[in-house]
């Protein structure tokens, strides 16, 4: 399964709160820093904020933070956040996958799916933010 632009963004929007080292940092320096287009990293904020993954703030000094530590968000919420958490059970678009409704690939999916969704709980920011900058440990 590709991990798609929202996801992407949305982590290396979250690696830049990360490294912002508790202090808050604005969508226009996530941005620089990340090379990144601010109208599509300003709406992934907004999703993240809509699910309680960020805190955001006003002002001139205002910006963005995680709302929890780093460990205690997985992988798995940052894509449900952004909308990219489609596994490959086909339970939810049935009309549109499936060839009818004894499907016998229907059991083998939503296994795959199941242990998509644990592997994706499995990694953590904190662990994320690991390997991100090079830390394999």
């Amino acid at each position: 399964m590709a991990v798609n632009t929202r996801t992407e963004y949305a982590l290396r929007a979250l690696i830049e709160m990360i490294d912002a080292d508790g202090g808050q940092i604005s969508a226009q320096k996530i941005c620089e820093r990340q090379h990144l287009p601010k109208k599509y990293v300003e709406h992934l904020l907004g999703a993240l904020k809509a699910a309680k993954l960020i805190i955001s703030s006003a002002g001139a000094h205002g910006g963005y933070i995680l709302a929890k530590k780093a460990e205690e968000t997985t992988l798995l919420d940052v894509m449900e956040a952004v909308d990219d958490a489609s596994m490959l059970s086909c339970a939810g678009d049935r009309e549109r996958f499936c060839l009818g409704l004894g499907c016998q690939f229907s059991p083998f999916f939503d296994e795959l799916s199941a242990k998509q969704r644990k592997l994706f709980q499995s990694y953590n920011l904190k662990k994320i933010h690991k390997i991100y900058k090079g830390d394999k440990k």
